[in-house]
Parts: C-alpha cells; structure tokens; sequence
C-alpha cells in the first residue's frame, strides 16, 4: 500500500523556504543578516568610516555585498576564478557608495598624480647606441618590438600577447659582445629612466662596472664610474651584502629628483635572478633613503621563484581567496599570501574597481604607513615592512597588527636586527618618520 506522503513534502519544503527566509533577514525588522563571514568583510570595507557610518550605508553596502557574496560562491564552486560583468557592476557601486561616505565624512580629495613627460624617451639613447653595432635589419626589428610594446602599454592593449623579453633576447643574443639581459632591462625600462651606467654583482658581492658597449649605455672614464659605484656603497651601508647573492645586476639611473626613488626587477621570467636601481638623485640626507633600500629588498624577498609563481603572457585567474596579479600568483606558504589573508582579501574587489582611486586610501588611513602603501598588496608589504624595521612604534592599532605579523617570521625579526646593526655601525641617519610631508601621498620607491 502506498503512503500519502505528498503533505509531507509540501511540508518540509514550506519549512526549507522559511528557514532560508529567516538565515537571511531579521525577523523584527525585515533587514538583511549578514554572515558572519559578511560583517567583517563590511567592517573592512568601512575601514576609518565604521565609527560614522550611518545605518543606510551600512544596509546598502551589506545588501550589494550579499549578491556580490553569492554570485562569487556559485562561480567558484564551478571552478571559473574570472569575475563575472555582473559582479564587477555590483562592486562599481560599492565602490560608489563608499566613495560618496567618505566624502561627507573627510571631504573631497583633490590629489592629481603628476604625470611623466609624454615626450621623454631615454631608451631612445640605447637604441642609438645599439645601431653601432647591429645589423640594420635587426636594428630596425629591435625598434619596431620596442615601439609595439609601449604602444601596447601606454593603451592597456589586453591583446598583446608579444613575449617582448624573449623576442629582445633572441634579436641580440646573437652578438656576442652584447649583454642580452642588461640590454633588455635597458630599453624596457620606463621612458621616464634614465640610466647612466651598469654594474654586475659578483659572487664576492662587488659591483664591477660593465661598459656601455656591452649593455648598451653611454660608456663612462674611471672617474665617473667611480662615483656611480658610491651608490652600491650607500646600498651596502644598510642592507647585509648577502641579500644580493641572486642579483645579477646593480643599475644607477632614475627620474630625477622624487618620482621614483629605486625599483627592483627579475632579470629572468621566473623571479630567480634581479637587479636593483637607484636613483642617485633621491640618495639624500634627508633619512629616507633607509627606507626605500629596505623597501626594495622587501620586493625581492617576497616575490622571488620561491614565494611566487610568475606565468608570463598567460592570463589566468585564481580564487578570490588567493593572492595573485598581472604577472604572478603567491604560493600558498609565502610571505604575501599570509599577508593578503590577514590585511588584503576582504578589500581587495574595492582596491581593484579602481586602483588609483584616492578615496580608497582617505578610508583606510589608519591601516596604512604611508599613501603609497595604499596603491597595491605588494606596495603595503613592503612599505610595512621597512617601517617595521626602521619605526620606534606604530601610530594607530591597524599598523600595530601589520608589525606584529612580521614579528611572527623569525627570520624576518632576525633580519630587521641586522639592518639596525650595519645602520649603526656605517652611522647611517634614519628619519624617525617614515612620510614626514603627507602632500604628495603616492610619490614614493616603486
């Protein structure tokens, strides 16, 4: 005989569909629930806003939330990473209302990044140079590359998928007096740089000067490579000689004055070998060179072959748990992941609606040491860090916790000690403050 259980699933369905109700509004007043998972990602979006937010903006943020929250749980759960148009409109208005909240609370913000000069082009030297010595028809092949590829970049061209470090490498890696390596870091490098002379790292920890006929830079007489070589001893004076034991390369060029004060970059598309630049007209009494050496080392121990995974030309997504960017994604046990986890994850869809918005950084002003820490993950590592190493104490209990997650490396207390050390013995000055002028927020080491 049949049971009549035809009720009973009516039943239990009616039941399911109240229980879903009730999880996901209040029962007195009708509002949305958060999870919990929710509300600290709402308190982190708020960031410096939480304190003033009215009722309205927290409802609004939290209601978007929640539809971005399971739009991006139903696509990871299909193992597609890449975020849907739909949700990147809802985190447009998210964005939009945090925006306008922190307006009404601290008021517009007015700050405009100067620009480069549009008609520089220093790498246009090298290439001067490189005509001397390359046939006409690489030469002109050379250039072409050279050309396509800051037109790509300068246009954010997402179709160029030339792998233009490779192509510069295979054009001049046939002349064997040529330096492929420090020729392509040489005519890659930002139009704005202007690199006045090379030298290679030795397994010793010296740099020797490399002449110009060989990477592709103006050649230099001995007594201006001798005062080129004064910066590796600036460098030396605060960071242990050991750190550069993958280094291939130490470049001195720049901008000028601010701007970019030095940058590191892997000389190989695995992040297993680097060169570091300074730019020699930054090197100043001031005290804050300190900080932009540490800055850059920070770079390297954070996004070398054994941190991060670089894939090149390949474009691919990862879940919004997991660190990763235009070039690389971090490794599970890295020193960034852990430091995204911890600092990053639950703001990064805001960061990234617009990663030069200023509002972002006005919000979260506490959590910060300096503006440009505000401009990316890896920028707030490493301006932390050198903070870390250099400040008696932190300012507010958001930069507190990002100290205290260094103290939790032992290697990292141990390596912060050694700075102090070599920072004392060569009575090198150190700023006591890490942005003494707060006008220019975002000018800072690459």
């Amino acid at each position: 005989m049949k049971k009549k259980v035809g009720n009973k699933v009516f039943i239990l369905i009616l039941f399911c569909l109240i229980l879903l109700v009730v999880t996901c509004t209040d029962s007195v007043s009708g509002k949305l629930e958060l999870s919990k998972e929710e509300n600290v990602q709402l308190t982190a979006l708020l960031g410096d806003l939480n304190e003033n937010a009215t009722e309205q903006v927290r409802s609004d943020v939290g209601t978007l939330l929640h539809k971005a929250d399971i739009l991006m749980q139903e696509r990871e759960g299909k193992k597609d990473y890449k975020m849907s148009d739909k949700e990147t409109e809802i985190w447009q208005k998210i964005t939009a209302l945090l925006d306008k909240e922190t307006i009404r609370q601290f008021g517009e913000d007015n700050y405009k990044e100067d620009k480069p000069d549009p008609k520089l082009d220093y790498g246009k030297e090298t290439m001067a140079n490189l005509k001397k010595i390359l046939s006409r028809k690489d030469w002109d092949k050379l250039n072409q590359l050279r050309e396509e590829y800051f037109k790509a970049t300068e246009n954010d061209d997402e179709q160029y998928d030339v792998d233009i470090n490779k192509e510069i490498k295979d054009i001049v890696g046939k002349y064997r007096k040529l330096d492929a390596d420090a020729i392509a870091l040489n005519l890659l490098d930002d139009k704005n740089q202007k690199n006045f002379g090379m030298f290679v790292i030795t397994p010793a920890f010296n740099a020797v000067y490399q002449e110009g006929s060989q990477n592709g830079l103006d050649s230099l007489s001995k007594k201006e490579q001798k005062n080129l070589e004064k910066n590796w001893k600036a460098v030396t004076d605060i960071l242990p000689k050991e750190l550069f034991a993958n280094f291939k390369y130490f470049k001195v060029g720049g901008d000028g004055e601010l701007g970019t004060y030095a940058y590191v970059i892997p000389v190989d598309d695995q992040g297993k070998t680097w060169c570091m630049t300074v730019d020699p007209a930054d090197i100043k009494d001031d005290g804050l060179f300190p900080y932009t050496v540490v800055h850059e080392m920070c770079h390297y121990l954070t996004l070398n072959e054994k941190q991060v995974e670089y894939f090149g030309d390949n474009e691919k997504y990862y879940p919004e748990n997991r660190y990763s960017d235009w070039e690389c994604v971090a490794n599970e046990d890295s020193y960034l992941q852990a430091y995204y986890k911890a600092f990053w994850k639950d703001m990064i869809n805001d960061w990234a609606t617009d990663p030069e918005n200023a509002y972002f950084y006005d919000r979260h002003k506490s959590e910060f040491v300096t503006g440009y820490a505000s401009t990316e993950c890896a920028e707030d590592l490493a301006e932390s860090f050198c903070a870390y190493v250099f400040l008696k104490s932190a300012d507010t209990p958001g930069v507190q916790a990002k100290f205290d997650f260094f103290d939790r490396y032992p290697e990292l207390k141990q390596l912060k000690q050694q700075i102090l050390k070599k920072v004392k013995a060569n009575h090198v000055y150190v700023n006591p403050e890490i942005e003494p002028d707060d006008g220019k927020i975002f000018d800072d080491a690459a």
